[in-house]
């Protein structure tokens, strides 16, 4: 009884007012770091990716005061559980701060990959519109339940409760396409090696130290000269060599 009265004091504690927010944001945390390890299990990753852990656990603790605070506003500037109040809160969260948060996803995790700007551009661009949509598909039905049936101390919470399964999404999506490109490299790299080990060995010996004679043919370059003025100019000393020497014999008879 001690220790379950330890426990509800405790949790009371940690989910008071000044505590919520490290609360929500390290509970955000855990659940992130659960979400990529259970999707590196399903991927077969080999050994655990720890960095990629620690970045995607990263977006977690900045995205959780965030997540804090805009839920904090809107329970204070829509306050009840009306139709019309949920739909209000439902629709602001999916064209508000879905977006940003996609946005700050992706820029934030090719930034800690060492990607420039440029290259965290193109990325977003390529998975930010099927991101929302997928977005979309989930979040509308399962924030009505959040702002309809829990309190606001519970919200970022049950959020990331709900990002497990999110959260393996996003850790394939963000690096589906790196394990691609370090496929076609390993791929590429292979067929690399595998073409100089049969130019290796289909390089003929070294004709000095062959026994067979050298039958390859010779460059026709050294055989016929490049010049056809040069060929001509030497035609002309050639005979003019032989005309020397037919009027030495003459004279000598």
């Amino acid at each position: 009884m001690a220790r379950m009265a330890r426990f509800k004091n405790f949790f009371h504690t940690a989910f008071s007012p000044p505590y919520l927010l490290y609360t929500s944001t390290g509970v955000s945390a855990v659940i992130e770091l659960i979400g990529d390890y259970l999707e590196q299990k399903v991927e077969g990753v080999t050994p655990y990716d720890t960095g990629r852990g620690i970045r995607m656990t990263t977006t977690a603790v900045v995205a959780g005061p965030p997540y804090y605070f805009w839920y904090r506003m809107l329970d204070r500037r829509f306050p009840g559980r009306t139709g019309k109040i949920i739909l209000k809160k439902v629709l602001l969260d999916q064209t508000v701060l879905s977006p940003i948060m996609i946005v700050a996803f992706y820029v934030g995790m090719c930034r800690m990959e060492g990607k420039n700007h440029e290259q965290s551009m193109r990325e977003l661009k390529d998975k930010f519109w099927f991101t929302y949509k997928l977005d979309c598909t989930v979040w509308p039905l399962a924030q009505w339940f959040n702002f309809y049936f829990l309190p606001p101390s519970l919200r970022v919470i049950y959020t990331e409760t709900i990002n497990v399964g999110h959260s393996m999404f996003f850790s394939r999506f963000k690096h589906i396409d790196k394990k691609e490109r370090e496929a076609r490299e390993r791929a590429l790299l292979e067929e690399a090696a595998r073409t100089q080990q049969m130019v290796a060995t289909s390089q003929p010996a070294d004709p000095l130290h062959s026994s067979h004679p050298d039958t390859r043919p010779q460059r026709v370059d050294t055989l016929l000269p490049s010049d056809p003025g040069q060929s001509h100019m030497n035609q002309k000393g050639q005979k003019s060599h032989m005309n020397q020497k037919g009027q030495k014999s003459h004279m000598n008879q």
